[in-house]
C-alpha cells in the first residue's frame, strides 16, 4: 500500500506542469520569445502578449528585466 502511493505521488509530481523550477536554459528561451523588441526589458505591451507564460508574482509589472525575469522563473514553485 505504501508503495503504491509514494508511486502516485511520484507520477503526480513527475506529470504535473509548473511543479517545479524550470532551469536557466529554459528560463531564458522564455525571456527571449516574450522580449519581442530585444531591448532585454519586458514592457507593459510584452508582458500582456505573454502573460500565460510568465511566472507568477511578476507579470503584473509595468516592466520585467531579464535578471528579475530569470529569478522569479528559476525559483518559481
Amino acid at each position: 500500500m505504501i508503495r503504491a502511493v509514494s508511486c502516485l505521488a511520484i507520477a503526480l509530481l513527475v506529470s504535473t506542469p509548473g511543479a517545479f523550477a524550470a532551469d536557466a536554459a529554459t528560463c531564458g528561451e522564455q525571456f527571449r520569445a516574450a522580449d519581442l523588441n530585444n531591448d532585454g526589458v519586458l514592457s507593459r505591451s510584452e508582458i500582456g502578449d505573454a502573460k500565460s507564460k510568465l511566472p507568477s508574482g511578476i507579470s503584473e509589472r509595468e516592466y520585467i528585466t531579464r535578471t528579475d525575469f530569470m529569478a522569479a522563473c528559476t525559483n518559481s514553485v
